[in-house]
């Protein structure tokens, strides 16, 4: 239920143009729509090995109490697994154990027999209590110990047996223990490794069907199978891995045409040119991201008058970001969280989603709001990261589109790092009062993500602050009924859209690139929290 950072500098990229301008009074509800898909056809045998690219660049830990990344998720999601599974089609299921709700407060974890780790040591009850109470540890820095908000207590109640008892109801606890809050380690591997857990000199033992090789940093991650995998009906098909972090847009997409990386998530939207029509094949299936420009700080600066937030909001060309710098590869969005984030009471979200203004582009309308406002009196500056191409594209194209109905916008070019600090520090953001906003949750639930944007969280970066709004969502965390939470958390979708504290763009699908002979990933965002890899090997002929 944490907001995730997708975090990618590429050099050297070939970018689509577009453009934000638009012309007046232009709806944006003009769709060209992908297929998506949650699977791709199944493996015949598997491969001498796989080499998969990070477009991303390389992890920063390979802790899954640290896996609130990308390029994390992707390797140790093969590694170490969850109490439960996430499904492509992102049901949950039982996995290492079968997790029962005794009533509102207490949830009972029955843990599968002959269970173990890759070093053959069957898992027990104190490593499920080690592995949940780690995440207790405010040292350990971890945003999955969001889901142990409600919890008190973590209690063996047999010899197979674990009963988690919560302060009050919780609706997202879970599912939370399908994600990496619920994945179930050696406690010998972080006892021995120490502060170098989870680094290349401290690499992680768990029960996945894949085993930690080697980490040469700078270079590649090396996964081996799991000869002792537990479950036989799901063991990889592929006895090696081998992870690249390759960057460079053009150096990666050539290698994904000639076969030397066999596929990637996430690839580049500028290389979707290249890679269609090849030897090669892309997927498209179900993402959980957003694309949004979010304002900072606006109970003061220059965006204090809301009149100039919905001119901003109205200069936004959202079809000509969509088709053209995201190549039809997304979808527009409305608000905060995604359509297709609606994991329940589809109808109670459609209603609500029906009843939030359209995004709109009109620009004579925004030149008349920037007039009523009146003289500007400082620039507004706008924070992006200067490597990536999307990036660059939707920063400048927002200057000019700014500046065409009045209003001098200046732009602040970031490295990757200094971007990165301004999600989780607020004084980081001082002198910002625009930033390019990326993200994505981790399960369909939008009440899970809005929790992550109340007053006092880090990621409240407009400010806002107000009293209904961080009530209405505490309420959605403890209201288990479906129905009733759609309720709730769509009116403080109402609250939080009309402060305009976000101008929503696109939500991005899911992109998987397959080399030719290669098949078996699923291309929805399930894959950060799967062991994907365990599929995938040769296409029929």
């Amino acid at each position: 239920m944490s907001s995730k950072k997708r975090s990618r500098l590429v050099a050297g990229a070939a970018v689509l143009a577009v453009a934000l301008a638009g012309c007046a009074g232009t709806n944006a509800n003009r769709t060209e729509k992908l297929e998506l898909v949650e699977t791709t056809a199944p493996a015949v045998a598997g491969l001498d090995k796989l080499v998969w690219n990070l477009p991303y660049g390389e992890p920063f830990s390979l802790d899954p109490a640290q896996s609130a990344g990308e390029s994390n998720s992707t390797v140790i999601g093969n590694v170490c697994e969850s109490l439960l599974r996430i499904n492509p089609d992102f049901s949950v299921e039982p996995n290492i154990a079968e997790v029962e709700q005794v009533d509102d407060l207490h949830y009972r974890i029955s843990l599968r027999d002959g269970v173990t780790f890759s070093t053959g040591a069957p898992v027990t009850v104190d490593d499920v209590i080690y592995s949940m109470t780690r995440y207790f540890d405010v040292e350990l820095g971890s945003s999955w110990s969001t889901n142990y908000t409600s919890v008190t207590s973590i209690d063996a109640t047999g010899d197979s047996e674990v009963t988690v008892t919560l302060s009050e109801p919780d609706a997202f606890f879970y599912n939370g223990l399908a994600l990496p809050s619920g994945v179930i380690i050696d406690r010998t591997s972080v006892e021995s490794a120490g502060d170098a857990f989870g680094t290349p000199a401290g690499l992680p033992v768990c029960t996945g069907p894949y085993v930690l090789d080697s980490w040469d940093k700078g270079e590649q991650i090396t996964l081996t199978k799991n000869d002792a995998y537990w479950n036989e009906e799901r063991a990889a098909l592929t006895p090696t891995v081998e992870f690249k972090f390759l960057m460079d847009t053009a150096a990666a997409t050539t290698a994904l045409k000639t076969g030397d990386i066999n596929g990637a998530f996430n690839f580049p939207i500028s290389s979707i040119p290249q890679l269609s029509g090849g030897a090669g094949s892309i997927a498209y299936g179900r993402g959980l991201g957003l694309t949004s420009i979010i304002f900072v700080h606006v109970e003061d600066g220059p965006l204090a008058d809301p009149k100039l937030r919905e001119a901003l909001t109205l200069a936004v060309d959202y079809e000509g970001i969509r088709s053209g710098m995201f190549a039809n590869a997304a979808e527009l969005n409305k608000t905060l969280t995604p359509k297709s984030a609606w994991g329940y009471s589809e109808d109670i979200f459609q209603e609500a989603w029906d009843a939030l203004p359209e995004v709109t582009t009109d620009l004579e309308r925004a030149a008349e709001l920037v007039k009523e406002a009146g003289p500007q009196s400082e620039p507004i500056v706008l924070s992006y990261i200067s490597g990536i191409p999307e990036s660059v594209q939707i920063a400048t194209a927002m200057k000019d589109a700014a500046e065409g109905i009045g209003l001098k916008l200046e732009l602040n070019a970031q490295t990757e790092a200094e971007n990165i600090a301004m999600y989780f520090d607020d004084e980081a953001r001082v002198g910002t009062d625009l930033m390019l906003w990326e993200g994505y949750l981790d399960v369909p639930d939008p009440a899970a993500y809005y929790v992550m944007y109340t007053s006092d969280t880090l990621f409240n970066a407009p400010g806002f602050k107000n009293a209904e709004f961080d009530q209405l969502v505490a309420d959605a965390r403890t209201t288990l009924d479906d129905d009733e939470r759609a309720r709730i958390i769509t009116e403080a979708q109402r609250i939080y859209s009309e402060n305009l504290n976000i101008i929503p763009l696109v939500s991005q699908y899911t992109r998987l690139f397959q080399s030719a002979g290669v098949t078996g990933a699923s291309p929805t965002q399930t894959f950060l929290y799967s062991p994907w890899a365990a599929s995938v090997g040769k296409a029929a002929e």
